[in-house]
């Protein structure tokens, strides 16, 4: 959040006045509360808004994994601003 949290002063300085909201792509169902809890001031948005997180099947490769995916995918590659880590569910499983 240390990153985050840089980019919105940013914009303030610059006479942001908008919502702070932040996309979450992530498959630990407590990431986003525990977010919640700890920045008031920002708004934490994830699929679940359309998605169910149970559809989800890790152990096979399904449509509706494939479309999960996308839809992240399509969100961040939306976003004004990225921060993310450089580990992934998302791979070959031998």
């Amino acid at each position: 959040m240390f990153y985050v949290i840089n980019y919105y002063k940013k914009l303030e300085i610059k006479g942001f006045k908008g919502e702070k909201a932040v996309f979450v792509a992530s498959d630990d169902p407590n990431a986003l509360r525990e977010l919640s809890d700890k920045y008031k001031d920002f708004k934490f948005k994830d699929k679940s808004f359309y998605f169910d997180k149970s559809e989800i099947d890790e152990t096979k490769r399904t449509a509706n994994n494939l479309l999960h995916t996308i839809f992240d995918i399509h969100f961040l590659s939306r976003s004004n601003f990225l921060v993310c880590t450089m580990t992934s569910n998302v791979r070959k499983k031998i």
